[in-house]
């Protein structure tokens, strides 16, 4: 007669692992401030190779000396305080992304924020470039780099009271509807994407939106899920 625990280990070992479907890179004390670069991972938390992720940054920033310090003396949603510094920037704080190979690393193309505008009378300068993707061992990672935010002195800087960047597996790459069955309209939706070239579009990840694209489409639609 097998004992409780000989039983136990039978079990688990029958059991399927589980995918990794998301990571979250906490970014809790991280500053947004002139020359100041940030190097964040999801270590050890990890996620799992798929075809399509989407991304979210998000928490709360408040200020730090300076006129920032004035205007956000509390924790205030990013994405408030990155519209005022540049407008629209906020729209990079969440997508979707392809990783036709369905392997790791990728990493989607950094994206470059800047802007200038008046704070309190102050004139302030603002730009960085913001990284993130995921590594060979499945560790997801997030990057802040040549920013600025000038003058320093008399800007300040920005602070995460809380927040995380977090990468999330699309179960179904191929349902851009979002609807939970890939058919069709789906396919209406990607040629919508190609026709007007959008990013969304560019499914090999080679900053073109091209034929290579709609046959990579297709091969990830034929596919089952």
């Amino acid at each position: 007669m097998l004992r409780p625990v000989t039983l136990a280990l039978l079990s688990a070992t029958a059991l399927p692992a589980l995918a990794a479907e998301s990571a979250s890179i906490n970014l809790t004390g991280v500053q947004i401030r002139n020359a100041t670069t940030v190097n964040r991972d999801s270590a050890p938390g990890t996620i799992d190779p798929a075809k399509r992720y989407t991304y979210l940054i998000d928490g709360m920033v408040r200020g730090r000396g300076g006129v920032l310090g004035t205007l956000y003396p509390s924790p205030t949603p990013l994405a408030t305080v990155m519209e005022a510094l540049s407008p629209g920037s906020s729209e990079d704080l969440a997508g979707t992304f392809w990783n036709a190979p369905g392997t790791h690393p990728i990493a989607p193309a950094p994206v470059t924020q800047s802007g200038s505008t008046v704070i309190l009378g102050l004139t302030v300068n603002f730009s960085l470039t913001l990284a993130f993707g995921i590594r060979a061992d499945n560790v997801a990672f997030f990057s802040l780099t040549d920013v600025v935010l000038t003058p320093s002195l008399l800007t300040g800087y920005l602070e995460f009271t809380s927040g995380a960047a977090v990468i999330t597996r699309v179960q179904c790459a191929a349902d851009l509807n979002a609807d939970g069955v890939v058919d069709f309209n789906d396919l209406l939706e990607f040629l919508n994407l190609f026709n007007a070239g959008d990013a969304l579009a560019d499914v090999n990840a080679d900053d073109v939106v091209d034929f290579n694209d709609f046959l990579e489409f297709l091969n990830i639609f034929n596919a089952p899920c």
